[in-house]
């Protein structure tokens, strides 16, 4: 499951970076394989992902959000 969520915001393009934290050296190594996962997140993927876990992104959502962070 990490692995995933971890492709998945590599693959959100407003993501510029993902923190990893690991208490244990082959967590490491697990977080980074999640890079072999990002281009089998399709958009049919991401959109049972985001179906699933009820937060779709609207573009309203993201103007608003960006114009409290200015």
């Amino acid at each position: 499951m990490a692995q995933l969520a971890l492709a998945w915001c590599l693959k959100y393009e407003r993501v510029t970076c993902v923190l990893l934290g690991a208490s244990k050296p082959e967590q490491v190594v697990e977080n980074v394989e999640s890079i072999k996962f990002i281009d089998l997140i399709t958009d049919e993927i991401n959109t049972r992902i985001e179906d699933i876990l009820k937060n779709k992104k609207t573009r309203h959502f993201e103007e608003r959000k960006w114009r409290q962070h200015w």
